[in-house]
Parts: structure tokens; C-alpha cells; sequence
């Protein structure tokens, strides 16, 4: 079906190779089908209004007729009478149609028509919804793109995956030969009962006869829908028929195992509920096996179907969001695929929720000015974002539940990644707050870059660099007075403008593992309180392993410079203390405070910075950026404004700290190094909120 062209970068989804409209759709250029002549659109002639998606009944004449036993068994004139409708139908479920939509020529695949026409559901027989049909043409394409192995879908509660996909597998069993569709979800249980038995062997049942190849074994199977040769086959008059040619495909199911399918030959594999696997089963581990379960050599040989709403990150959605961010279109290696082999879809929630669709299956958004009659017969007196806003004001005053309502019905990818903020070290609530504040910010106050010396040449002048690849976050820079200032004190050079702002950075002293999985890097840069210029802000973020630790140390070095900050490390990071030492900057290098200097140091590097497993150090850390959070992150409700800390990545990398394991966290180390940093007691200085909160834990430097 389709193809793909290299020279265009589009795929065509057109099984007889036209290529008309192209529509992009989760970051693929999808070529339709060239639309046919006006008059061969379906609905062509009537008024707008009453041009919609409409099922066509079955000729009751040929309704009555249960299996192809009993076509056989009818007059050859009968059946001349109805095998051009058949044949038609054939011909729709390969092609697709094109069908007027309130005026608009729209075309469903051959996939998506066989659903709306022809699978029966617990509901009956579905509706026309516009977001659907983006769904099955993304599908289409991936499965038209010989790069891909299938179809990654975040979602909302109730969007209808799960029956496109029942749909999907049954619509291909039942055309193809011996191959195997297999069924996945977060217990065996769901596959069994909630997908094989209540979906695709309930739509195979209602399948017209003329769509349904010999079947072996019980109508209502428990194990697998297999489309095999029985030893007899009974017609409805008791007569015994002869063998006919069977497809020889199976439809079955599996548990919940990693290695499920581990050695079998998949045509398509369906993962349903894939964010909500919880160990000892994981999604990323198990799709790293399935997937070689649809690959022969270098050619893809199946698909997969993959969607799920989000669980939280500790039961299964830490792995599923790394399936996602391993399946951008925009990620590919040398061969063109991306890491995981998958293409991502997302689709907001305002855009597929039930109960908001007008005639047409648009979705009603905004709100409306008048009542809209709904595609379920019922009126809609509000726009689905309305609805949604205020199900979620309602529900501001309770963090946890407005949290879930969010995962549960995102607007963003960000949103379908939420953590649980039970248990959490931070309030989650107000990082959300902010989180959700700075997406709505336009344009946006954080540019990327790199900092680099002017011409090339060390020690002159550090220039920054826009550029959407860089390195650096930025969300302010200091006025040209102050960069690249040059102070010195013994003949050191110091940083000019320490009394403005300061730096954290979490380090390493290893170059790149081979692996590549070694921790990052970090830098802040943080404002202070200031009259001036802008206060109690994070203004550098910088997380990113370099080949080499020494081009990290430079990175930081010439943030560090054009600023004009000091730096809190770390001191069991010897590496860039040494390395700002060789390069005569150690002056950057804020000092460990002398009464936790060990009176035997050997090392002049390690008097630089702080510990690290210091359990007042580790519990001081946490307290600094739990009272920034408290002041500065979110509404504040007394003075309704909200705070300027733009950096989502260490917004994120804060929800999930563990305090007892924060080696992971490696812009949270380095955040709260600024704010230790900025704590440093002076004679004379401006106080931040949090200094007088008599319950959090001061470390004075």
C-alpha cells in the first residue's frame, strides 16, 4: 500500500499510486490519493448541510445470508445480481472513499472505511470522527514507509484506540496468508478478555460473510481466531463441503512477558495500554525483543500498533515516555529510521473527546455561539477546552487530582508525561503551575546557543551564539557593561560580578563511556536579588555530555566569564577545579567554607567547592530548592503573579528528585548548587523570601 520517496521526503498512501493533497500529520508529509472527479465522490448533489458521513445497510436480500457455504448454495442469478456490490466493497476496503463533508471532499483509507461500514462494536457501528481519520492516515503511512515498523499513539481516556486496532488486526487477518497477528497489554487478562474476546472475535462475528474467510474451531474462541482448514465443515443444510483454499492466519494473544513472541515471525503486533506496564514486564526492554519479531534482516516484515495513556513515571511511564522520545520522525540514524523504529502521534485532548463532536466528527473546541447538534444526536452547549478548563479549575485547590486529570486528558505531550506528585521531594503542583504558564509564553523567553571565544581565540572575548542545536538555554543576558568584565585581586583573576549572581554545576571527571549512558554535565546560572536587573531568576541552563570532560569544562568556563559569576562545585569532582586551575581561572571557583576543610587535604583542588555526601549538604540542597519552588515557581496566591523560572527541563528534573538517589538528577544537583550558592552570608545584602522562613534549612558558605 503506498510508498515512500526519498527525493520528496512524502509518503503516498495511494495503493494505485496517485498522489495528490499532502497533509502532515505527527511531523510526516503524507500524500493522498488524487481526489477523483466531483460526480464520484460520494454525496455529490446534495445540499452541505446534508453531506456526512452516513453507513449504507446491507441489500436485505443479501443480509440474510450468514456464510460463503450459503452463497455458494444460491442461484447463479442471485449472484450476478449481487456481485458487483461485492465486488465495490472489495474495491472500498483496498482504495479507500472519498466522501463530501459538509461540503469538503474528505477520503478515509481503505482501513478506516472498513471500520465505519463494517466492524460492528458493544456500541454499533462507529462514527465518522475527523480525528480518527488522522489517526488511520498516519497509520497508512506507516505502514506505507518501508523505514517504519509501526504506529506510536499517546492518547487521551476514551479516544477509541483500542477499537481501531481490534479493527485494524481483523481487518488484515482476514485478508492475508499465513501470517500471525499477535495481541499485547498490561496483563494477560486485558488482552485476553478486554481486546481478543470482546472486540475482534465480537467484530469478526458481525462481519459480513463476504468479508470472512474459512475459520477453524469455535465462533467464540478464547485463544486465537484462526482462519485455517478444518477436517470438515458443515454447511447450513447439513451438507459436508470440500476443502477449500484456507488463509492460514492467526489472531491470538499473549501474556505480559518481555519475550513473549521472542523467535516468532509477526505480521502485526498490537501493544495496547503500553505506558501502563509495570515491571518485571517493561515496555522498552519488551519492544526491544518483539520488535525483531517484525524485522527479517534488513527488511520490515510487520508492523506494530503502540498507544496508551501515560502512567506515572514509577509504574511504567518512565519507560513508555523513553519509547517516545525514542520515536521522533525527526531522529533518524544513517538508515532513516529512528532509534526505536516507531512513528509518534499525538493528539490533544480537546481535539478527541467524546461527547464533543458535531454532524460532521469535528470536534467543537471553542465556545460555541449557539447550541451545535453533536454526531450522538445530542446538542453541545460548550467548546471541549471549555469543558476541560473547567473541570480542571474546579479542581486547583486539590494537586493531586488536578494532576491526573491533566495526565488523564493532556493538551500537550508534556501534559501526557506528568509525574504522579504523590510522594514527591517537591511541590509538584506549582512546578506544573509554571510549567503550563510557560507554554502559553509567546515569544519565547528562553533562546538556545552556545557560548563561544570570538575568533576563535582563548582568553579574549566570549560571544553567545544563537543557535536551535546549541547547548545552552538562555532566559536573560547580562547588558554589555557587564560581560567579559576582567577583576583582579592578588593578581587572580575573580569574578566581577559576583554581588549579581551566581553559578552550580554538577561535574564529571570520565570522558564519554562507550555506552554513552554516563551522566550528564550541568550548569546554572542564577540572578540574585537585585534592584536592578532581573532577581531570584535561573538565567543559564546547560545539560549535555560532551567526547571530552575538558570541552564541558571549557563550556562552563566561558559561560562563567561572559557573566562574570562565581561557580559552586562539587569537591569530589577533581577534574574542573584542576582544569580552571591550568587555565588561571580558579578565582571562578567559589571556595569550600574552612571549618569543613579536612586538616589533612592533600590536594589544593579540594578545597574548592563542597561535599557532596555531607548529610547537612544533601538535606540543605533539597531545602534551597524546595523554598525557591515556594517562591518563586507557580502562582503565588497573594499576589496572583506567577514565577519566571523558563527552564521546563530542570522544572522537569525537580518532579522527579529522589533525595536518597540523585545521581540522575543531574540539573537538580546543579540548580540547587546555585541556590546554595546565592545563600552565602555577606555583611550587607538583600534578602530572598525564603531567608526568613524560620522551618527551612540554611547552609551558609
Amino acid at each position: 500500500m503506498g510508498k515512500y520517496s526519498d527525493a520528496e521526503d512524502i509518503i503516498s498512501i495511494c495503493p494505485n499510486g496517485t498522489k495528490g493533497e499532502v497533509v502532515s500529520i505527527g511531523g510526516l508529509d503524507i500524500a493522498l490519493p488524487t481526489q477523483p472527479p466531483k460526480e464520484e465522490i460520494a454525496g455529490y448533489g446534495r445540499s452541505n448541510d446534508l453531506q456526512l458521513w452516513q453507513r449504507v445497510s446491507m441489500p436485505e436480500e443479501l443480509s440474510r445470508i450468514k456464510s460463503m457455504d450459503e452463497w455458494g448454495e444460491m442461484p447463479r442469478e442471485f449472484r450476478e445480481k449481487f456481485r458487483p456490490y461485492i465486488e465495490e466493497e472489495f474495491r472500498r476496503r483496498r482504495e479507500g472513499l472519498w466522501f463530501y463533508n459538509n461540503g469538503e471532499p474528505t477520503y478515509i483509507t481503505g482501513r478506516h472505511y472498513m471500520m465505519l461500514q463494517w466492524t460492528r462494536m458493544d456500541i454499533g457501528y462507529p462514527s465518522f470522527l475527523s480525528f480518527q481519520r488522522d489517526i488511520f492516515v498516519h497509520l497508512a503511512a506507516c505502514e506505507a514507509d518501508p523505514r517504519c515498523i509501526g504506529q506510536l499513539y499517546t492518547k487521551c481516556r476514551r479516544s477509541g484506540y483500542t477499537n481501531i486496532c481490534s479493527a485494524v488486526l481483523l481487518d488484515e487477518a482476514t485478508q492475508v496468508k499465513d501470517k500471525l497477528l499477535g495481541i499485547q497489554s498490561k496483563t494477560g487478562k486485558d488482552a485476553q478478555e478486554n481486546i481478543f474476546m470482546k472486540k475482534v472475535v465480537y467484530m469478526f462475528r458481525h462481519y459480513p460473510f463476504f468479508f470472512k474467510p474459512i475459520q477453524d474451531g469455535t465462533t467464540n474462541p478464547r485463544m486465537e481466531l484462526a482462519f485455517r482448514e478444518p477436517s470438515k465443515r458443515i454447511t447450513k443444510n447439513n451438507k459436508t463441503t470440500q476443502k477449500g483454499e484456507a488463509l492460514n492466519t492467526v489472531i491470538n494473544w499473549k501474556n505480559t512477558t518481555n519475550n513473549a513472541y521472542d523467535g516468532e515471525k509477526l505480521h502485526i503486533l498490537y501493544l495496547d495500554e503500553a505506558g501502563k506496564w509495570e515491571k518485571p514486564t517493561d515496555i522498552r526492554d519488551a519492544w526491544r525483543i518483539q520488535r525483531t519479531c517484525l524485522i527479517v534482516g534488513r527488511k520490515i516484515v510487520g508492523k506494530a500498533l503502540v498507544g496508551s495513556t501515560v502512567n506515572p513515571m514509577n509504574k511504567g511511564g518512565k519507560e513508555y515516555k523513553d519509547l517516545w522520545a525514542d520515536s521522533d520522525p525527526f531522529e533518524r540514524n544513517a538508515n532513516g529510521r529512528t532509534r526505536s523504529g516507531l512513528y509518534r502521534l499525538f493528539i490533544p485532548a480537546y481535539e478527541s473527546l467524546e461527547g464533543f463532536f458535531d454532524l460532521y466528527g469535528n470536534p467543537v473546541i471553542s465556545q460555541p455561539e449557539s447550541a451545535i447538534e453533536g454526531v450522538d444526536g445530542d446538542m453541545i452547549y460548550q467548546g471541549s477546552k471549555v469543558y476541560l478548563k473547567n473541570e480542571r479549575d474546579s479542581l486547583k485547590h486539590d494537586a493531586s487530582e488536578l494532576n491526573e486529570v491533566v495526565r488523564q486528558f493532556p493538551f500537550s505531550e508534556d501534559e501526557a508525561f506528568r509525574d504522579s506528585i504523590d510522594g514527591s521531594v517537591f511541590n509538584v503542583g506549582k512546578i506544573y503551575e509554571q510549567m503550563d504558564h510557560n507554554e502559553e509564553l509567546y515569544p519565547d523567553p528562553v533562546v538556545t546557543g552556545n557560548f563561544i571565544w570570538k575568533d576563535g581565540v582563548q582568553d579574549t572575548e566570549v560571544v553567545f551564539s544563537p543557535d536551535p542545536r546549541g547547548k545552552f538555554n538562555v532566559s536573560w543576558l547580562p547588558p554589555k557593561e557587564l560581560r567579559n568584565k576582567k577583576l583582579y585581586e592578588n593578581g587572580k583573576l575573580i569574578p566581577p560580578n559576583a554581588e549579581l549572581g551566581v553559578g552550580g554545576v554538577d561535574s564529571y571527571d570520565l570522558d564519554a563511556t562507550v555506552d554513552g549512558r554516563g551522566s550528564k554535565g550541568a550548569l546554572h546560572l542564577y540572578n540574585k536579588f537585585h534592584m536592578e536587573y532581573p532577581s531570584n531568576m535561573f538565567v543559564v541552563e546547560y545539560a549535555t555530555r560532551p567526547p571530552l570532560a575538558k570541552i564541558f569544562y571549557e563550556d562552563v568556563l566561558m559561560a562563567a566569564v561572559y557573566f562574570g559569576y562565581p561557580l559552586l562545585i562539587e569537591n569530589n569532582k577533581y577534574g574542573i577545579a584542576r582544569y580552571f586551575e591550568s587555565r588561571g581561572y580558579d578565582g571562578y571557583l567559589m571556595d569550600r567554607p574552612r571549618h569543613l576543610l579536612a586538616v589533612n587535604s592533600g590536594m589544593k583542588s579540594k578545597t574548592k567547592g563542597i561535599p557532596s555526601n555531607s548529610q547537612d549538604i544533601i538535606q540543605a540542597h533539597a531545602h534551597a530548592i524546595e523554598a525557591y519552588i515556594h517562591d518563586h515557581v507557580g502562582l503565588n496566591y497573594d499576589t496572583g503573579s506567577i514565577g519566571n523560572m523558563y527552564f521546563d527541563r530542570t522544572l522537569e528534573d525537580w518532579i522527579g528528585f529522589k533525595i536518597d538517589n540523585r545521581t540522575k538528577f543531574d540539573l537538580s544537583i546543579s540548580s540547587g548548587l546555585c541556590l546554595l550558592a546565592a545563600q552565602k552570608v555577606k555583611k550587607k545584602r538583600e534578602v530572598s523570601n525564603f531567608v526568613d522562613k524560620k522551618f527551612f534549612r540554611r547552609y551558609e558558605i
